[in-house]
């Protein structure tokens, strides 16, 4: 068993996959990992990790289409 970022991953072989893993348990915020296998530990890692980054990458372009209005805005008040 091994935790990563919340997430209890578990070993859980097969014939046909030696090092599949499950994810066992996860926090509220991650609950769409809960019950997915992955064929290793590390391709298990790399999906949750592309989904934090993914996460925040989306919660960046929010704020950047917020400063981008609020410029526009200024320059429509200011530069005519």
């Amino acid at each position: 068993m091994t935790k990563y970022k919340n997430i209890l991953i578990e070993s859980t072989p097969t014939e046909a996959f030696p090092t599949l893993v499950t994810m066992t348990k996860t926090p509220k915020n991650k609950k769409e990992f809960l019950g997915r296998k992955y064929i290793t530990l590390e391709k298990a890692i790399l999906a949750v990790d592309t989904y934090l980054a993914e996460q925040l990458i989306n919660r960046g372009t929010k704020k950047d289409a917020e400063n981008l209005r609020e410029a526009l805005a200024f320059k429509e008040l200011f530069c005519g």
